[in-house]
């Protein structure tokens, strides 16, 4: 190689915690200072993060707890979820780097890690099961890997807890299985493991993790499966065919902004050539990357087509954490000077500075998702303080029409009451029915009416003569949020 195109590893190390660091403190600073409210995913976690339940009718709850240990450790502050969303980045950009590192030079490890910056799921305010699933997911790939280069027990058992953290996040972590076992039985450099403990060790391990979740499963008879049974399937014999194709389609928008910015590196289309890799180890990269997004694309596809039913682009965003890693294996690059990775890195922060613009422009034309805009803590404090002109305890449960207005009510109050939601497996109806609690929805008009939908849940509510009024403001416009709130008298 070069010498002009060498980096020493201290220098990667500089550049790759200086620019990921940069801009992960600046994806938490940016929604905590422009935001007053959360988007739904995150309001629906904070509702659920202090129940400590496993999981609800719909996902595991590993986001869940992650959530409530940042709101312990910060008291609960504004921007707990978003430390949460870029813990997850960092992890996913580690194990990319570190994966990068054992199978490619200094300057081009850095280079596949830093290509994934600008992905959506960490340019994002929204927290949920997705930004846990990526960095697990990329973590267990990196280990796994390392596993099968050096076979010490230590990086079986880490695989192991990974995989396991993995399930905790979303099921659809069966699909990496089904990624390391098909590499497993197609090459012959992984074949060669089932005659070692290893990989039974991982699997038990996994296991062990995942058990508990497991046994909450039977307990609720596997609820999770009849809410994915009762997804509404497509119409139409012929959207069947359409629908798995329009999925992979979209999984390119993944693949495109690392593409762009490694163009320094590897060149335009035009230029690619496939590379011939000197070692063994580089080489088997490669084609376990390979396995580790086609095989979960196939399946989504065959389970979209089969069932029936839509999948959103986001179920593929996992696939493609180590979609720069691979074209830096896969193609040769380009010779040069240590100019081409500096070209690399400012394409990389032009793009995420672009990402970032478009973010900031967007909250003030008012074009983000309502909820950001909604005044959080004023509502928490007058449902509070409400309660306290009627009754002298704390509120123990809260339901409404909509899950992010209850819980944004819940999480302001100072002693969060319970939520109900339609997927919980803590309280229910009953529950507020004979203890107490509150109900609170959005008026559409001046009257105070009580929904029907809510008086046939709950029949002994007694609905406030006060209606709330919480102006706030989208896009630099006025607005206002209309509160009515019932209460059913604590037992």
């Amino acid at each position: 190689m070069d010498v002009k195109t060498e980096m020493s590893k201290s220098a990667a190390t500089l550049w790759f915690w200086s620019v990921a660091g940069f801009f992960v403190a600046l994806w938490v600073l940016l929604p905590a200072l422009l935001h007053t409210g959360y988007r739904n995913d995150v309001i629906e976690l904070q509702s659920i993060a202090p129940e400590w339940v496993w999981a609800t009718k719909k996902h595991p709850m590993l986001p869940a707890w992650m959530l409530e240990m940042l709101n312990i450790l910060t008291g609960r502050a504004f921007f707990a979820p978003f430390i949460a969303i870029q813990l997850c980045a960092i992890l996913t950009f580690w194990s990319v780097w570190k994966l990068g590192r054992t199978v490619l030079d200094e300057r081009l490890a850095l280079m596949g890690a830093l290509s994934i910056l600008p992905y959506s799921f960490f340019t994002s305010p929204m927290y949920n099961q997705n930004n846990v699933l990526i960095a697990f997911w990329a973590l267990s790939i990196y280990l796994v890997f390392w596993a099968f280069q050096t076979n010490q027990k230590r990086y079986w058992i880490g695989a192991g807890i990974a995989l396991g953290l993995t399930f905790h996040a979303k099921y659809s972590a069966v699909c990496l299985v089904f990624s390391i076992l098909a590499y497993m039985f197609m090459r012959k450099e992984g074949r060669k493991y089932f005659r070692t403990p290893g990989p039974y060790l991982t699997t038990l391990v996994t296991f062990l993790v995942f058990l508990p979740h497991l046994i909450w499963l039977t307990h609720y008879h596997f609820a999770p499966l009849t809410y994915a049974e009762s997804r509404p399937v497509l119409a139409q014999w012929y959207q069947q065919i359409l629908a798995p194709l329009n999925f992979t389609a979209r999984q390119l928008l993944y693949w495109l902004p690392a593409t762009i910015i490694l163009i320094p590196i590897i060149g335009f289309v035009w230029q690619w050539k496939v590379r011939h890799h000197e070692q063994n180890k580089a080489k088997e990269c490669e084609k376990f990357l390979f396995y580790c997004f086609m095989i979960p694309l196939i399946c989504h596809m065959l389970y979209c087509g089969l069932k029936g039913v839509h999948l959103r682009m986001a179920y593929g965003a996992p696939f493609w954490v180590f979609g720069g890693l691979w074209l830096l294996l896969r193609f040769q690059e380009v010779k040069g000077s240590l100019h081409k990775l500096q070209r690399g890195v400012v394409l990389a922060i032009a793009f995420e500075l672009f990402i970032i613009s478009g973010f900031i422009v967007a909250f003030y034309l008012g074009k983000q998702p309502q909820p950001v805009y909604y005044p959080m803590r004023e509502f928490g404090t007058t449902c509070e303080q409400l309660w306290h002109s009627q009754f002298s305890g704390s509120c123990p449960y809260i339901a409404g029409e909509d899950n992010y207005l209850v819980g944004f009510a819940a999480h302001a109050m100072s002693v969060r009451p319970s939520v109900i939601i339609p997927q919980g497996t803590w309280a229910t109806d009953d529950d507020l029915n004979q203890k107490g609690g509150m109900i609170v929805w959005e008026r559409t008009d001046d009257e105070n009416n009580f929904p029907e939908t809510l008086h046939r849940r709950f029949p002994q509510a007694e609905v406030l003569s006060e209606r709330p009024d919480l102006p706030y403001k989208i896009g630099g416009k006025e607005s206002v949020l209309r509160i009515g709130i019932a209460l059913v008298p604590p037992t």
